[in-house]
């Protein structure tokens, strides 16, 4: 909602941690939603990152056919006057674009904000009364670089509106407990007359004014605009609330600093090494919502979740967590006891929340955390002898856990010395010694020679126990390591992948510091991707010489496969890729895992659209079928970790938790032969078919039930979300276009509880 998911490395770089999954409407008060964007050219792309959506209800409030939509997606706002079924571009784009926009209209007037970063020629502050004219509003000295700006305007009087922005050497600066500064600006702009532009409009700059006192954790920080939001009380205009990493309020709209109440995020006077929250409540500010009925009663989105308040005026504001049941964690990380058959314990890392600990797979068994911060990589010993959690930017910690995930004791582990780490820094340790570790630090690969000999002192500082550097391990100018993995068979065979490309490997890797051997794909139609970032290395586990490499982000081939330690690489995409060049509209692979299994081998892709598998490997003509397509359906997931003994598949989501599941054999995954030739049906079928235009999918319910209705290209490849919804006993139809499917193969598959009907369409010219 609105300000984004990750403060990883950024989408061009190839981090797999700015996401986005499109645009949804409910037209039953939330009950179901439908997408109302997807990959063709008149609609903002899927896979875009929605900064804000604001609607603009026009005729009768109910007739959402008529409603006027607008989306500020990455450089562009868009709007659409048919709820969504086709848009326009209003403002941005182009080759030269900003990165950041954001949009806002006013409820009563009607009137449409808009802001667009300095970097595209758009840029700018702009303001319309109808959608299609806009007149720029910037300020005469508004900063000339400025990244992120949102729009908050003042229910009680919408002539008054104010802008928090990113921008960088203006304004007031702060400096956060990294010793990073960064600038922020605060804007009040009052309407007056005309088109707003020039003497039409009253400008005040009340930066100056913006908190920057107390200790680090307290003053006002934005990161960068990753979290950052101002609303206006809607009774009164001068109760203006503006959030970063905390939340302030000011009774005179930040006229002065004398009036500013510091009411949620960090606790107040928090400081290292143990950071503390504001009670009941949590950092990283991106909504607010007041009560209709009561404006001193709001809600808060923040990277905790949803809190309430019951009275936003208090002098010290109380918090309710409203997280129950709502399950939307962001785990970028997930990991299980590889020797230990049927446990069931699993440690995860997630965005802002620390690292999580279950020791149950009943989904109602509440987890605890014994670490907070980011959650990143995290790791369990063979047995549970030892657990390795660690934070952002690569600081590491092993503990000893009890049976339910309560730390007996600690100490940091990280190397001295280390640096250049990635925000989401992977290490992994050797599964024929749990003793060795190997841990990426930007242009070096560092080995623990025996973790078991740290002493466990509850430190809060990074050792030198055990720890080893290998010299020159990226040559690549600029480039840092990325993705680390270590072979079962054969032993003390490292990999390691970077940022620009590179794959290298390491034989005999635990003595000394032996000098890897580049084994990157730079050759004919397999060569790796030119600016390529390797988020995953999967190795077979009975066989190091197999090897699976995963390009992270859009735009660019995803997945290579050799059978011989990397002397010949193999695309294996197959129908995750719109195009054999990587181009086009297919998901952004993240993870992969290789699982043996009875009768052969699985192979699994954790992609941006949910999980995908496939059972043969056939090059570019690889076909991978989506996994837990009416559980996890399309969401973002960013890691896997499996278990050879008993099949054991855990999956972590960014936005819905963890799965698992157990795979066995071959049976145990869906296939396009098992798409094909399922025919139970509930009187499923679609006419007229073939189909050259519309055609009706039909189908009865015995008794009322959740039913989902999906098309897939004939590879298994889902095409769209035909319908999502609960319906009653019956019979029922849903009608679906055709006009814009190219003529071939289809299949519409119904999910009715936890089974799934599928037929196959014929779509001609």
């Amino acid at each position: 909602y609105g300000s984004g998911e990750g403060t990883g490395a950024s989408a061009s770089s190839g981090g797999a941690y700015f996401l986005g999954n499109g645009l949804y409407k409910s037209t039953d008060g939330g009950i179901t939603w439908n997408p109302l964007t997807s990959t063709s050219s008149n609609t903002p792309h899927t896979f875009e990152k929605f900064f804000d959506v604001v609607w603009n209800v026009a005729c009768n409030p109910a007739d959402t056919v008529n409603s006027i939509v607008y989306a500020a997606t990455i450089g562009v706002i868009y709007k659409s006057i048919d709820g969504g079924t086709t848009w326009t571009i209003v403002k941005g784009g182009g080759s030269t674009y900003s990165y950041y926009a954001d949009v806002l209209v006013t409820p009563k007037k009607g009137v449409v904000y808009a802001t667009l970063d300095s970097q595209g020629p758009d840029k700018g502050i702009w303001r319309s009364e109808d959608g299609v004219t806009f007149a720029n509003i910037t300020p005469a000295g508004f900063p000339t670089k400025y990244n992120r700006i949102v729009i908050g305007h003042a229910p009680s009087d919408e002539n008054q509106i104010y802008f928090l922005g990113s921008t960088p050497g203006f304004g007031m600066p702060d400096t956060n407990f990294q010793h990073q500064t960064e600038w922020n600006s605060l804007w009040k702009y009052t309407y007056v007359s005309g088109d707003g532009s020039g003497s039409g409009g009253i400008w005040e700059d009340r930066s100056a004014n913006l908190p920057n006192t107390g200790r680090p954790f307290n003053t006002f920080n934005a990161q960068g605009g990753y979290d950052l939001l101002v609303k206006v009380k809607p009774n009164d205009p001068n109760t203006v609330f503006i959030g970063g990493t905390n939340l302030f309020r000011s009774t005179d709209g930040f006229s002065t600093s004398s009036n500013t109440t510091y009411i949620g995020g960090y606790e107040l006077g928090a400081k290292l090494p143990v950071v503390n929250m504001y009670k009941n409540h949590h950092p990283d500010q991106h909504q607010l919502v007041f009560y209709n009925s009561d404006p001193n009663k709001m809600l808060n989105g923040n990277d905790g979740g949803v809190f309430k308040t019951t009275d936003n005026t208090a002098d010290t504001v109380s918090w309710t967590s409203l997280n129950n049941g709502y399950v939307t964690s962001m785990f970028y990380t997930c990991a299980i006891d590889h020797a230990t058959s049927g446990n069931e314990i699993i440690v995860a890392g997630a965005q802002d929340n620390g690292s999580w600990f279950t020791n149950n797979a009943n989904p109602l068994t509440p987890w605890v955390t014994p670490r907070g911060g980011d959650g990143s990589y995290c790791a369990i010993a063979d047995g549970r002898t030892a657990y390795y959690l660690s934070i952002q930017n690569g600081k590491m910690m092993k503990a000893d856990l009890d049976a339910n995930g309560n730390v007996l004791s600690r100490a940091r582990i990280d190397p001295l010395g280390g640096k250049g780490y990635q925000f989401i820094n992977p290490y992994v340790i050797d599964p024929n010694n749990n003793n060795i570790m190997y841990l990426a630090g930007g242009k070096q690969l560092w080995r623990n020679d025996d973790l078991s000999g740290i002493p466990m002192v509850n430190n809060w500082d990074s050792i030198t126990t055990n720890w080893v550097a290998f010299p020159d391990t990226v040559p690549t100018a600029l480039s840092k390591i990325t993705a680390v993995a270590v072979c079962k068979t054969p032993a003390n065979r490292v990999y390691y992948g970077c940022d620009k490309r590179r794959l290298y490997r390491i034989d005999n890797a635990n003595v000394g510091t032996p000098t890897p051997i580049d084994v990157t794909g730079v050759s004919g139609t397999n060569s790796f991707p030119g600016a390529g970032y390797i988020s995953c290395i999967a190795i077979d586990p009975t066989d190091g010489n197999k090897v699976m490499v995963v390009f992270s982000n859009y735009g660019l081939y995803s997945l290579f496969y050799t059978a011989d330690g990397g002397i010949n690489w193999t695309k294996v995409g197959g129908n995750l890729e719109s195009n054999s060049s990587g181009t086009g509209a297919g998901p952004s692979c993240r993870w992969a895992s290789i699982l043996p299994v009875s009768d052969g081998t699985v192979y699994l892709v954790a992609t941006s659209t949910g999980i995908y598998s496939t059972d043969t490997l056939k090059g570019t003509s690889t076909v991978w079928v989506q996994q837990g397509a009416s559980t996890i359906g399309n969401l973002v997931c960013d890691m896997i970790d499996t278990r050879l003994s008993d099949g054991l598949v855990v999956v972590a989501t960014h936005g819905n938790g963890i799965f698992s599941a157990n795979i066995t054999s071959k049976q145990s995954i869906v296939t396009v032969k098992d798409i094909e030739a399922k025919t139970t049906d509930y009187e499923l079928k679609n006419y007229p078919n073939p189909a050259s235009g519309q055609t009706t999918i039909t189908f009865t319910l015995p008794v009322k039930s959740k039913v989902s209705l999906t098309l897939y290209d004939e590879l298994g490849k889902e095409i769209t979300k035909i319908a999502s919804a609960e319906y009653p006993a019956g019979h029922h139809s849903v009608p679906m276009n055709t006009d814009k499917l190219p003529a071939g193969i289809y299949y519409y598959s119904l999910g009715v509880g936890q089974e799934w009907i599928t037929k196959k369409l014929v779509k001609v010219n």
